[in-house]
């Protein structure tokens, strides 16, 4: 896979996380047929609208609506625009042929396991980008782990990396 010196870059300051970024981000986007939306949430704390937003980006510019994100909020404003006023309690509609992206900073989450437990039970499959929290890695098919010791930045250049990695991952697959 050719990538942008930038990426190149990222993925090398991440070290083996950058390996591991490529492998979740292709995982993300292996569903292209079967998937009915990919519904991404945070915690009430931590609201991943910077991701979800370089998400979409990158499903638009590579063609690959499957991967365009539906962000999930905890608190809706009043007023806010129809592709920013989804619930979290969506979650409890979610079904097989859905994906749940849970992306999370840290911390307890009990409201957030539990929603998404639900979602689970109704056949979703659920994806988690985290710093080390054992409920997320016991919830998830799929999971992309970051080492709390880690400074804070590799986070975002993680998030960073899955989003720009996503659509060159599914384009690639034979």
């Amino acid at each position: 896979m050719d990538l942008p010196g930038g990426l190149r870059h990222w993925m090398r300051t991440l070290g083996p996380l950058g390996k591991e970024a490529g492998v979740f981000a292709h995982a993300l986007g292996d569903r292209r047929g079967a998937s009915a939306g990919l519904l991404v949430v945070g915690s009430p704390e931590f609201e991943p609208w910077h991701f979800t937003a370089h998400l979409q980006e990158a499903a638009l510019s590579s063609r690959q609506p499957h991967l365009v994100p539906t962000l999930l909020r905890w608190n809706v404003p009043a007023g806010a625009p129809s592709h920013l006023a989804m619930s979290v309690d969506s979650l409890g509609q979610a079904s097989r042929d859905q994906t749940v992206l849970v992306v999370h900073l840290g911390g307890p989450v009990p409201d957030l396991l539990e929603r998404v437990t639900d979602a689970r039970h109704r056949g979703a499959r659920i994806m988690t980008l985290h710093r080390e929290n054992a409920d997320l890695i016991g919830l998830s098919h799929e999971t992309l782990s970051i080492d709390a010791s880690r400074p804070p930045r590799d986070f975002e250049i993680t998030q960073h990396v899955v989003t720009a990695l996503t659509p060159r991952a599914v384009r690639s697959t034979p």
